[in-house]
């Protein structure tokens, strides 16, 4: 996630020391260009501008892996009988040298005993490693290993990613060729053949493909109050000033990929009122909706709740977590939204079956949990569950001790940024692995053009639009209220009869200027459906741009479709 700050100290400006220049570098990822200008002045009172400094970025190409999978067939045997030998490969890069050729070593596969056709399994190789040139020749060595771990030369072969990407098929079966049996055998054929099995070309997304096309972080926070014991008023203090530095300091980063800057708060582990009833879900604002505005908003609303709530001694997390994962099923449009929920306890919960259960389904979810632990309890439990790996599910948890990371002689500033870097070093991981088990793709960003002279907005006004008439009006042009089916403004329109042929003049409010755009096809239909053989000619002059129309038909203006 871009996070850092970048700091330039330009000295020898205009012959003087211009300071410090601040830049994130989230301002550059979101930048549409690769390069960001801003002005430099000095720190004077005048503040006056002595120049500006131009910071260009470049992003290095994404390393696109490609997968590959080999079988061998009638590899020859060592001395006809295999024992325990096993037989590998390995895949070498070939780089031309002044006086011999370089090999680079890519991959080794596994070892498989006793066998004269072995499967090997696929494998990856980089894009940048193997394919820098389509043409770039790999020479793969056919070899055998011994128990005792000694091994031997079977043969090798050549291919190219430009060749290897035609496919499985006859022109990728290779022979494998020992060159010191074929020089001393006059019959020599092959050591046996290697097959290309399995070739895919692989696009993996990046937390900022995914970023650039639209993917938003929503933020949630949730406290719990329980603690075993009443907590003396050092210990609150300590308490309430951590969980608030940690609240801004995962926030301050989050919020850049946030644009409303809303932020969901909850509660749990207290009685609430005003039927103070225990309460392992609720939200900390005590309104129908817990969106928070701002992180000073989520702030406010735990202070609020800590004077009205009554702590307990337990609390439950399988309940804030299951409504997080609803939360985050029901926010849009898939791959459009990714949810980090942050939970502040100084205590372990007491439905840890439920939690590891509820955690489970939130791997299938857009939702990464971030536990957060306030204090010198033991947290073993939290951390065991955390550290806990279900084959085939993704990871979305993870424990952090605050005490093993602020540090009391350090300043607030680089205790937050301490914070910030452990709570959220694992996000981007995680949301990549959720977008590629859903298959979703990072598509490009839709452009969106807004020509000037026509928005649909102006085929509805937010109010009645009003005409001004200069100059004589004809009785024939009597104003009609508008029909129940025509759709647009309810404000009155002309409707001209056919034999109205006087020329008014006509101001037509900005907002129907683009609505006086409409085709003529598109007037000649309506004239037809309302019985009207011929088009009468008027000239509108639009207040904006005092254009004359010439040539309109003898329809409504403000009928629009």
């Amino acid at each position: 996630m871009c996070t850092d700050e970048a700091t330039f100290k330009l000295d020898g400006l205009i012959d003087e020391e211009v300071g410090p220049f601040h830049l994130f570098e989230v301002d550059v990822c979101y930048s549409k260009s690769v390069s960001i200008a801003q002005a430099l002045q000095t720190t004077r009172q005048s503040l006056q501008m002595i120049g500006s400094v131009v910071i260009s970025a470049q992003m290095p190409e994404k390393e696109q892996p490609i997968i590959v999978q080999l079988h061998g067939r009638s590899i020859d045997k060592k001395d006809m009988i295999w024992d325990e030998t096993g037989v590998f490969f390995r895949v070498f890069r070939l780089e031309e040298g002044k006086d011999e050729d370089e090999l680079v070593l890519l991959y080794e596969s596994e070892a498989i005993k006793n066998h004269s056709h072995p499967q090997w399994a696929e494998f990856q190789l980089g894009t940048q490693d193997a394919a820098d040139n389509r043409n770039r020749l790999l020479e793969v060595w056919v070899m055998y290993r011994d128990v005792d771990g000694s091994e031997g030369f079977i043969g090798k072969f050549l291919t190219t990613y430009a060749k290897m990407k035609y496919g499985p098929g006859p022109d990728n079966v290779y022979a494998i060729i020992n060159e010191k049996k074929q020089h001393e055998k006059k019959n020599y054929e092959n050591s046996g053949r290697m097959e290309l099995v399995k070739f895919t070309d692989v696009s993996f997304f990046s937390f900022l493909d995914y970023i650039v096309s639209g993917t938003q972080l929503h933020y949630e926070v949730a406290i719990n109050f329980a603690s075993e014991s009443s907590p003396n008023i050092c210990d609150q203090q300590r308490f309430d000033a951590d969980v608030q530095m940690a609240i801004r300091a995962i926030g301050g980063i989050l919020k850049d990929y946030t644009p409303n800057r809303l932020f969901a708060a909850f509660g749990l582990g207290a009685k609430t009122p005003p039927t103070f009833q225990e309460a392992h879900e609720f939200h900390l604002n005590f309104n129908i909706d817990p969106i928070c505005r701002g992180l000073d908003g989520v702030v406010d609303a735990y202070r609020k709740a800590q004077a009205v709530v009554t702590p307990m001694r337990t609390a439950k997390f399988a309940p804030i977590v299951s409504y997080a994962t609803k939360l985050s099923h029901r926010s849009g449009f898939r791959g459009l939204h990714y949810h980090v929920l942050a939970i502040f306890t100084r205590g372990i919960p007491t439905d840890m079956k439920e939690l590891s259960t509820a955690v489970a389904g939130a791997a299938d979810a857009p939702l990464s949990i971030v536990i957060l632990g306030v204090g010198s309890a033991d947290f073993s439990p939290l951390i065991k569950l955390a550290s806990k790996r279900k084959e085939g599910a993704r990871t979305c948890l993870q424990f952090i001790a605050l005490d093993d990371i602020l540090e009391s002689g350090d300043s607030g500033s680089e205790n937050r940024s301490r914070i910030a870097q452990k709570a959220l070093q694992a996000i981007p991981e995680q949301m990549t692995d959720f977008m590629h088990s859903s298959n979703i793709a990072a598509k490009p960003p839709i452009q969106v053009c807004r020509s000037p002279l026509f928005h649909c907005s102006s085929l509805i006004p937010d109010r009645p639009t009003q005409f001004v008439f200069d100059g004589y009006l004809s009785p024939l042009l009597t104003p009609q209220l508008p029909r129940s089916d025509r759709r647009g403004s309810d404000s009155q329109y002309l409707d001209v009869e056919i034999g109205a042929r006087h020329h008014p003049v006509i101001r037509v409010p900005e907002r129907c200027h683009s609505v006086l755009q409409t085709t003529r096809e598109q007037y000649q239909r309506r004239l037809k459906e309302r019985g009207l053989a011929k088009v009468c000619s008027f000239h509108f002059i639009s207040r904006r741009s005092a254009r004359s129309y010439q040539g309109m038909p003898s329809a409504s203006h403000g009928t629009s479709d």
